[in-house]
């Protein structure tokens, strides 16, 4: 994580108790927020100690927000992608449970949607700060690399 961002903490209490729900270890959690294992303990019994006074209140849409959390950290990213009904979202291990048919048709979809657009140029060029008129396309320009990558694996297990 990058020092120049602090995280609050609130934020380090919650996402270390959540965290470790999901199955996280102190050792794993530590380095994640580049914190020692013995104040991510702290941090977990603090939150927990919240919970217990009402303080803090903890419901399915946190737990989901962190799940969701985890799964970026594993590498499990969500995608924007387009098909013949429409944009979409799915995680990569979603997607790589599609066959290949259903895998190309997808890409290919995307990808002639890019293809489209007279704006491909500028996906080239960092977005600027705070809002990106071309977040949608790069999100598809990322699907669309991560779809090719798992038409990739298909075609070798094929093999």
């Amino acid at each position: 994580m990058p020092h120049d961002e602090e995280i609050s903490e609130e934020i380090l209490e919650e996402g270390c108790y959540h965290l470790s729900k999901l199955g996280l270890s102190d050792e794993q959690l530590a380095a994640h927020f580049e914190v020692p294992p013995e104040r991510v303990r702290t941090l977990i019994r603090s939150y927990e100690s919240k919970l217990k006074s009402g303080e803090a209140v903890s419901g399915e849409i946190d737990s989901a927000f962190w799940e969701d959390v985890k799964k970026e950290a594993e590498g499990d990213v969500k995608l924007t992608f387009l098909s013949e009904k429409g944009f979409h979202h799915a995680w990569k291990s979603e997607l790589q449970k599609l066959d290949g048919p259903a895998l190309m048709s997808i890409y290919e979809s995307s990808k002639d949607f890019l293809s489209a657009d007279p704006n491909q140029k500028f996906l080239e060029v960092p977005p600027p700060k705070g809002y990106d008129p071309l977040a949608m396309d790069r999100e598809l320009r990322k699907a669309v690399e991560v779809l090719g990558e798992l038409l990739a694996e298909k075609w070798k297990e094929a093999k």
